[in-house]
């Protein structure tokens, strides 16, 4: 009896030790989701969005833009670019967003060490461009790949077969020669993106097209040469680009008083670091009948 007695009462210990730990865990998890705006109590805060890496799948990055330009006790967003670039359409995406936003409240763009191509072309739509004399920036310009197996499949006998609804179905099919009619094609397209970004250029950083169209043929930019093309205002850091967002409302912070930076995207990446979340870039060239075509900025 003695010893079922002890053996509940260790059972009774554990139970109260493993739910205590529980709801510790609840706890901290909860915190992290907590939204960081709704703990805001500084009359100068600022948000701090960042976009690293390539630009694919900006779904959590546009949700969190939406969500700042709606709340009142933000000030302003400082978009924080560190990107080399990525898919055409989410770089668009993030442009039209932050052209929308700025209508609300101001957007001030921070390039890191690389800022370039669809990095660059989201950070035409900020009020303001800052950087770094050594940032990269520039690359304005399309490319479209397809890996072509033609010769190969011809070397080992293999042959596929293609039934299409029109002759331009399968541009880019890797298991037959591009023709010529398939390259003034894709050319066509690559260029009608190209214009757009050209376009973007001219109107985000009032530049003439003629002058834009010397240096958009793809070469990286740097920082200090990108100050005197116009592609960019200011040298700073994350904090400097912060206080422009006081003088964009005609309210200047005086000599030593600081912004107060929120990175509300941080609770994000620490709840991924928590479970040991990581995520999967996708497989980005297809050897299947349909091709996936790669058309990035």
């Amino acid at each position: 009896m003695k010893k079922i007695v002890v053996w509940f009462v260790k059972l009774f210990s554990t139970v109260v030790v493993v739910l205590m730990a529980f709801a510790f865990t609840l706890a901290m998890v909860g915190r992290m989701f907590q939204s960081e705006e709704t703990r805001i109590t500084h009359q100068n805060t600022v948000a701090v969005v960042e976009v690293t890496s390539e630009i694919r799948d900006t779904s959590e990055v546009l949700d969190r833009l939406y969500e700042l330009a709606d709340n009142k006790d933000i000030q302003g967003i400082v978009v924080r670019v560190d990107s080399p670039g990525g898919a055409v359409g989410p770089s668009q995406e993030l442009y039209t967003a932050i052209k929308k936003i700025k209508d609300k409240k101001p957007v001030v763009v921070s390039m890191g060490s690389i800022a370039a191509s669809g990095g660059l072309y989201l950070s035409l739509a900020a009020n303001k461009i800052f950087c770094q004399p050594g940032t990269l920036t520039g690359s304005i310009g399309v490319i479209m790949q397809s890996p072509n197996f033609s010769s190969i499949a011809d070397k080992v006998g293999f042959t596929m077969t293609t039934v299409k609804s029109g002759k331009l179905k399968d541009v880019g099919n890797p298991f037959r020669p591009v023709s010529a009619e398939d390259q003034a094609f894709l050319q066509g397209v690559v260029m009608n993106i190209y214009s757009q970004f050209v376009d973007a250029v001219v109107e985000g950083r009032s530049i003439p097209r003629e002058e834009v169209l010397k240096f958009a043929d793809g070469r990286i930019i740097p920082g200090s040469v990108a100050k005197e093309l116009k592609l960019v205002d200011e040298f700073g850091d994350v904090h400097d680009a912060a206080r422009a967002v006081f003088a964009l409302k005609n309210r200047p912070l005086a000599e030593g008083e600081q912004p107060h930076l929120i990175y509300p995207g941080k609770k994000f990446s620490k709840l991924k670091e928590l479970f040991g979340v990581v995520e999967q870039i996708g497989e980005r060239l297809s050897t299947s009948s349909k091709v996936k075509f790669l058309v990035d900025f």
